[in-house]
């Protein structure tokens, strides 16, 4: 939900900290009836296929009050579902991932970053997900809604966030929402926004991260662009 966006951020600041040597129309006509579609089904879908896109790669980062942007290009990979385990359970296993290159002041430097995400291997309901440097954890799995239309949305569920595996350190805990934007007609895709809160143990906000994909009638879920924005800085990822 959260965790490729997260890492990404950091990864960017440190990388450009390393290049900046520290530093609808109308016609009278009743519209037609909300098409519905069935988020469930594009979800377990995309986990057991995967997805790729090439993205650019846009933001900025602050320290010690200095804000220095950046800019660069990359590939967006969701993985095919692996058989794996999750927290002493079964469950499918797909990492998610950006890759590339980012600039700033004139310097270049790579970036790879990724996280493995977890889901029932059933309804492919959110379980949580594994970052290396933080462990997240669905306080229950994230049923997908069967049936959306446009104007829809509401909450998904709560994961807790722990330093590690062992789940003994607390770091706080992420909500996290969907909202839906009707198609532009009677054949366009829907298009779906992930929206995650990232709260410390303080529940203080300290991160927003959006993921917006797109989604045919056939359950094909593409990729449509993502945003973090905390007070380290601010990424935003965007399909070529």
């Amino acid at each position: 939900m959260k965790g490729v966006l997260q890492a990404c951020a950091v990864a960017v600041a440190a990388a450009t900290l390393i290049a900046c040597g520290g530093g609808g129309g109308s016609g009278g006509m009743s519209p037609p009836p909300a098409a519905s579609f069935n988020l469930q089904a594009g979800i377990a879908n995309m986990v057991a296929h995967g997805l790729s896109a090439n993205v650019g790669l846009s933001g900025s980062v602050t320290t010690n009050g200095v804000s220095t942007p950046f800019t660069g290009t990359g590939t967006y990979t969701l993985s095919q579902g692996a058989s794996a385990t999750f927290n002493g359970s079964a469950a499918t296993a797909q990492t998610e991932s950006i890759s590339g290159t980012i600039s700033a002041a004139g310097k270049s430097s790579p970036l790879s970053t990724s996280v493995t995400n977890y889901y029932t291997t059933g309804s492919s309901a959110f379980l949580g997900q594994d970052e290396g440097t933080e462990f997240d954890v669905a306080q229950t799995p994230f049923d997908w809604p069967t049936s959306i239309t446009g104007a829809s949305g509401g909450p998904l569920g709560s994961v807790l966030r722990y330093s590690d595996k062992t789940m003994s350190v607390s770091t706080g805990k992420a909500d996290v929402t969907y909202s839906v934007l009707a198609p532009v007609d009677p054949g366009s895709p829907i298009g779906i926004t992930l929206t995650t809160k990232i709260y410390d143990t303080q529940n203080n906000l300290v991160e927003t991260d959006t993921t917006k994909y797109t989604m045919t009638s056939a359950n094909v879920i593409s990729f449509a662009g993502a945003t973090a924005q905390s007070s380290s800085g601010s990424l935003t990822v965007t399909p070529q």
